[in-house]
């Protein structure tokens, strides 16, 4: 078994959009009803539509990993730089992983890690994940196990992991894309300080 993380460009993209029909047939995950549509060039929502007409995810602003296994892709994920601050990375935009590797904590192992270097290498200062209101509670085990540890030992965590400096959670909600936003994010340089109220949401 060979996992290998590539990005969008790389990859053959009618292979892609099998992956992305895929997952969107898996309708008792909320996320499927964006991962594609038929009309996705005309629809926003869609991950088709952000990787090829909004490009949210071009360089140098951003860029989309694909997790193959023996060369099929069973995950994908994206970053990109926040439009609120240019040291801020949004991370695991878009996640989504076959449901027969759901268990395996690949995103902790392969699509974060990337995540995390590409904001390291583009000089932001915070790496950031998050949430809706619908998975927000998502966060609860981030907080828990960070993002899989093995048995709650620090010693499986890694620097190439995301929260290895720990993490931190804001208190309140955020407006990011137009949407009120849950957000935990860890540090990639520990003197600098965002101060998150700029973006808060207001009711």
């Amino acid at each position: 078994m060979e996992f290998q993380v590539v990005t969008y460009n790389s990859i053959d993209k009618e292979q892609f959009y099998n992956f992305c029909k895929g997952a969107s047939l898996e309708t008792s995950q909320p996320a499927s009803k964006n991962m594609w549509a038929d009309n996705w060039k005309e629809n926003k929502d869609t991950l088709p539509y952000l990787l090829e007409i909004n490009k949210r995810f071009n360089k140098p602003n951003g860029e989309f990993f694909i997790l193959l296994k023996d060369n099929c892709i069973i995950g994908c994920s994206g970053v990109y730089i926040s439009q609120f601050s240019p040291y801020v990375g949004i991370a695991g935009v878009r996640t989504w992983i076959h449901n027969d590797y759901r268990n395996d904590s690949l995103n902790r192992e392969y699509l974060l890690p990337a995540q995390k270097q590409w904001c390291k290498d583009n000089n932001l200062k915070i790496a950031a994940l998050t949430f809706n209101e619908y998975n927000k509670n998502i966060i609860q085990i981030f907080k828990r196990n960070r993002l899989g540890e093995k048995s709650g030992r620090i010693e499986s965590r890694e620097p190439k992991h995301m929260f290895y400096n720990g993490l931190q959670e804001i208190e309140f909600s955020v407006i990011i894309q137009y949407t009120p936003q849950w957000v935990i994010y860890e540090k990639l340089d520990l003197n600098f300080t965002f101060d998150w109220t700029t973006i808060k949401w207001k009711k």
